[in-house]
C-alpha cells in the first residue's frame, strides 16, 4: 500500500509540474529538510547541492520570504532537522564546497547525546548522536544559520502551557549563549503545531516557524507557518527536481481529499 502510494504521489506531481510550469509563470520560494546524511548518501547528496547550485538561487532559510529573487524561477532554502553529527561529517564539506548556506534546527537538551526521542524501528538516523556545543558555535562561526527545534524533541500540540512555554523559551536561551546572537526560528518537532503552539513561539521571541507541510513559500505564508518539502540523498533526482520545483505541493491536496473523505464516511 506504501509503494503505490508513492507511485500515486508521483505520477500526481509529475502532472502538477507540468501545469504549474505551462500557466504559473511566477518565481517559486521553497524550502528543503534533511534529517541525517550518511556516508552511503554522500554521492546522492552531492548530486542534489550541485543541480541546487546550477538551477536555483540558494539562500540562507531566514531569508527564504524576504530575499529578492533576481532571475532564478526558484529560491530554494537547505535546513536539517534534530542536528545530528552525520551532518558535519558528511554535508557540510559538501555545502561548503557549493559555497551554499543552510540552516540546523538543534534540539538543545540533547546535544554530544545519543537520540532520546523515539525513533520507528527501522529509521536509518535511530542511532544517530546530536552535536555537541562546539560543534554548534563552529557552524554558526562558518555562517550557517543555527535554530530552535525546542529542547527535548515533544509532540509541542500535545504537552501543557508550561511545558510549552520552557521548552521554546529555554532552547532559544541556551541556544543564544552558544552562538552568542538572537535566535529567531524554530522548527516543530514532528511537525506538530497548532495556533496555540504558533502563540507561544510568538511569544518566545521567534519570527519564524517551520512546519513539514509541503508547501511553497508566498507573500501570503504565515511567517510561523512556512512549509517545507522532507528530501532524502536517497531519493532519485527525477523526484527530488519534482520537490524543488514544488510539484510536492500535491501531496498536501491528497491530504486534504483523504481528509474530506473520511470525514465523510465518519
Amino acid at each position: 500500500m506504501g509503494r503505490l502510494k508513492e507511485i500515486m504521489e508521483f505520477i500526481l506531481a509529475v502532472f502538477y509540474a507540468l501545469v504549474v510550469n505551462l500557466f504559473d509563470k511566477k518565481p517559486r520560494r521553497v524550502v528543503l529538510y534533511y534529517h541525517g546524511i550518511n556516508r552511503a548518501d554522500v554521492k546522492g547528496f552531492t548530486k542534489q547541492m550541485a543541480y541546487l547550485t546550477q538551477k536555483c538561487s540558494v539562500v540562507k532559510p531566514s531569508k527564504i520570504k524576504s530575499a529578492h529573487i533576481d532571475g532564478a524561477k526558484i529560491l530554494a532554502a537547505i535546513t536539517f532537522d534534530d542536528a545530528f553529527v552525520s551532518i558535519i561529517e558528511n554535508a557540510v564539506p559538501i555545502l561548503k564546497e557549493h559555497r551554499l548556506p543552510a540552516g540546523i534546527f538543534v534540539p538543545t537538551g540533547n546535544l554530544g547525546q545519543p537520540l532520546r526521542w523515539k525513533m520507528p524501528e527501522n529509521c536509518p538516523d535511530k542511532n544517530e548522536t546530536v552535536m555537541t556545543q562546539g560543534q554548534i558555535a563552529e557552524l554558526d562561526n562558518d555562517g550557517f544559520e543555527i535554530f530552535s527545534h525546542t529542547l527535548s524533541h515533544p509532540v509541542l500540540t500535545e504537552v501543557e502551557d508550561s511545558r510549552l512555554e520552557a521548552e521554546l523559551v529555554n532552547s532559544k536561551r541556551a541556544l543564544e549563549r552558544i552562538v552568542g546572537h538572537q535566535v529567531s526560528a524554530i522548527s516543530y518537532p514532528h511537525g506538530a503545531y497548532d495556533t496555540r503552539v504558533c502563540r507561544f513561539a510568538k511569544k518566545a521571541g521567534y519570527r519564524l516557524g517551520f512546519t513539514i507541510q509541503p508547501t511553497m513559500v508566498d507573500s501570503a505564508t504565515d511567517h510561523l507557518k512556512i512549509g517545507r518539502f522532507l528530501v532524502s540523498a536517497k531519493e532519485s533526482m527525477v523526484k527530488f527536481k519534482l520537490k524543488v520545483s514544488g510539484a510536492y505541493e500535491v501531496r498536501m491536496y491528497l491530504q486534504s481529499i483523504r481528509r474530506l473523505f473520511l470525514g465523510g464516511f465518519s
